[in-house]
Protein backbone atom coordinates (compact mmCIF):
# COMPACT_ATOMS: atom_id res chain seq x y z
CA UNK A 1 0.00 0.00 0.00
CA UNK A 2 1.72 3.32 -1.06
CA UNK A 3 1.44 6.78 0.97
CA UNK A 4 2.26 8.09 3.96
CA UNK A 5 0.42 6.14 6.73
CA UNK A 6 -1.21 8.13 9.53
CA UNK A 7 -2.51 4.76 11.07
CA UNK A 8 -2.15 0.76 10.25
CA UNK A 9 -4.25 -1.73 12.47
CA UNK A 10 -5.12 -5.45 11.68
CA UNK A 11 -9.44 -5.89 11.33
CA UNK A 12 -12.05 -7.71 8.99
CA UNK A 13 -13.47 -5.48 6.85
CA UNK A 14 -17.00 -5.68 6.83
CA UNK A 15 -20.13 -3.89 4.77
CA UNK A 16 -23.80 -3.84 5.73
CA UNK A 17 -26.22 -5.97 3.70
CA UNK A 18 -29.75 -4.63 4.52
CA UNK A 19 -31.29 -7.38 2.48
CA UNK A 20 -30.02 -9.73 5.59
CA UNK A 21 -30.20 -7.43 8.28
CA UNK A 22 -26.34 -8.48 8.90
CA UNK A 23 -22.79 -7.20 8.28
CA UNK A 24 -20.37 -9.13 5.74
CA UNK A 25 -17.07 -9.67 5.27
CA UNK A 26 -15.74 -7.57 2.29
CA UNK A 27 -13.27 -9.35 -0.39
CA UNK A 28 -14.48 -12.73 0.69
CA UNK A 29 -13.05 -12.00 4.45
CA UNK A 30 -10.61 -12.36 6.61
CA UNK A 31 -8.05 -10.68 8.06
CA UNK A 32 -6.52 -7.39 6.30
CA UNK A 33 -4.21 -4.52 7.28
CA UNK A 34 -6.51 -1.11 7.05
CA UNK A 35 -4.42 2.12 6.89
CA UNK A 36 -5.23 5.43 6.82
CA UNK A 37 -2.82 7.42 4.46
CA UNK A 38 -1.82 10.20 2.44
CA UNK A 39 -1.82 9.18 -1.03
CA UNK A 40 -3.33 8.87 -4.60
CA UNK A 41 -6.68 7.65 -4.95
CA UNK A 42 -6.74 5.21 -7.55
CA UNK A 43 -10.65 6.01 -9.23
CA UNK A 44 -9.69 10.33 -8.14
CA UNK A 45 -8.30 12.48 -10.61
CA UNK A 46 -4.66 11.79 -9.21
CA UNK A 47 -4.84 14.47 -6.50
CA UNK A 48 -3.62 13.49 -2.73
CA UNK A 49 -5.74 13.00 -0.44
CA UNK A 50 -6.50 10.98 3.14
CA UNK A 51 -7.80 7.96 2.34
CA UNK A 52 -8.89 4.68 4.24
CA UNK A 53 -7.14 1.51 2.52
CA UNK A 54 -7.82 -2.15 3.25
CA UNK A 55 -5.22 -4.91 1.68
CA UNK A 56 -6.02 -8.85 2.87
CA UNK A 57 -3.34 -10.49 4.35
CA UNK A 58 -3.63 -13.38 2.66
CA UNK A 59 -3.07 -12.37 -0.84
CA UNK A 60 -2.69 -8.74 -0.66
CA UNK A 61 -5.93 -8.18 -2.82
CA UNK A 62 -7.62 -4.53 -2.17
CA UNK A 63 -10.55 -4.77 0.18
CA UNK A 64 -11.84 -0.97 0.47
CA UNK A 65 -10.62 2.49 -0.64
CA UNK A 66 -12.04 5.19 0.88
CA UNK A 67 -10.89 8.73 0.46
CA UNK A 68 -11.70 10.93 4.01
CA UNK A 69 -13.32 14.49 3.78
CA UNK A 70 -15.36 15.69 6.15
CA UNK A 71 -19.44 14.28 6.50
CA UNK A 72 -19.12 10.88 7.79
CA UNK A 73 -20.90 9.57 10.74
CA UNK A 74 -18.47 7.22 12.66
CA UNK A 75 -19.96 4.55 15.69
CA UNK A 76 -17.86 2.94 18.37
CA UNK A 77 -20.08 -0.01 19.02
CA UNK A 78 -17.88 -1.79 20.84
CA UNK A 79 -14.42 -1.87 21.65
CA UNK A 80 -13.15 -4.21 18.73
CA UNK A 81 -16.09 -3.26 16.22
CA UNK A 82 -16.81 0.60 14.54
CA UNK A 83 -18.52 1.42 11.54
CA UNK A 84 -19.01 3.95 9.37
CA UNK A 85 -21.61 5.01 6.71
CA UNK A 86 -20.49 6.92 3.45
CA UNK A 87 -23.11 7.89 1.31
CA UNK A 88 -26.12 4.87 1.44
CA UNK A 89 -23.19 2.74 2.17
CA UNK A 90 -21.85 1.23 5.47
CA UNK A 91 -18.51 -0.27 6.44
CA UNK A 92 -17.25 -2.02 9.11
CA UNK A 93 -14.00 -2.88 10.96
CA UNK A 94 -13.57 -5.92 13.40
CA UNK A 95 -10.26 -5.34 14.45
CA UNK A 96 -7.54 -7.63 16.58
CA UNK A 97 -7.70 -6.24 19.58
CA UNK A 98 -9.19 -3.15 21.45
CA UNK A 99 -5.70 -1.38 21.55
CA UNK A 100 -6.26 -1.63 17.55
CA UNK A 101 -9.17 0.16 17.39
CA UNK A 102 -7.82 2.91 19.53
CA UNK A 103 -4.95 3.48 17.43
CA UNK A 104 -7.58 3.43 13.93
CA UNK A 105 -9.98 5.84 15.60
CA UNK A 106 -7.30 8.49 16.89
CA UNK A 107 -5.79 8.34 13.42
CA UNK A 108 -9.08 9.48 12.19
CA UNK A 109 -9.31 11.55 14.33
CA UNK A 110 -5.86 13.08 13.75
CA UNK A 111 -7.04 13.44 9.79
CA UNK A 112 -10.43 15.13 10.91
CA UNK A 113 -8.83 17.89 12.60
CA UNK A 114 -6.39 18.32 10.31
CA UNK A 115 -9.38 18.35 7.24
CA UNK A 116 -10.90 21.33 9.66
CA UNK A 117 -8.33 23.36 9.99
CA UNK A 118 -7.10 23.10 6.21
CA UNK A 119 -4.22 21.32 6.87
CA UNK A 120 -3.02 18.49 3.90
CA UNK A 121 0.25 17.89 5.31
CA UNK A 122 0.69 14.19 7.29
CA UNK A 123 1.06 15.21 11.42
CA UNK A 124 4.05 13.94 13.06
CA UNK A 125 2.53 13.90 16.16
CA UNK A 126 0.19 11.82 17.62
CA UNK A 127 -3.00 12.06 19.60
CA UNK A 128 -2.86 11.89 23.26
CA UNK A 129 -3.00 8.75 25.06
CA UNK A 130 -5.85 8.68 27.09
CA UNK A 131 -8.31 10.74 24.43
CA UNK A 132 -10.71 7.95 23.56
CA UNK A 133 -13.85 6.83 26.14
CA UNK A 134 -14.80 3.29 25.60
CA UNK A 135 -18.40 3.49 26.61
CA UNK A 136 -19.17 2.48 23.11
CA UNK A 137 -21.59 5.58 22.80
CA UNK A 138 -18.72 7.67 20.73
CA UNK A 139 -19.81 8.99 17.53
CA UNK A 140 -17.49 11.56 15.28
CA UNK A 141 -18.56 13.58 12.50
CA UNK A 142 -16.43 12.82 9.36
CA UNK A 143 -16.77 12.74 6.06
CA UNK A 144 -15.93 10.73 2.80
CA UNK A 145 -16.38 12.10 -0.33
CA UNK A 146 -16.33 9.23 -2.50
CA UNK A 147 -14.82 5.02 -2.50
CA UNK A 148 -14.07 1.99 -4.08
CA UNK A 149 -14.44 -1.36 -2.99
CA UNK A 150 -13.31 -4.51 -4.80
CA UNK A 151 -15.83 -7.42 -4.16
CA UNK A 152 -13.72 -10.65 -4.90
Amino acid sequence: MDGEWVVRVRAVVLTRDDSSGGWVPLGGGGLSHVVICKGRSHEGRGRREYIIRGERLRDRAPVLECAVQRGLVYNKVNPIFHHWRVEDRKFGLTFQSPADAISFEKGLQTVIDKLDRGSDSPSSSTPEEGDTEDDGQAVSTVTFCHFSVSIL
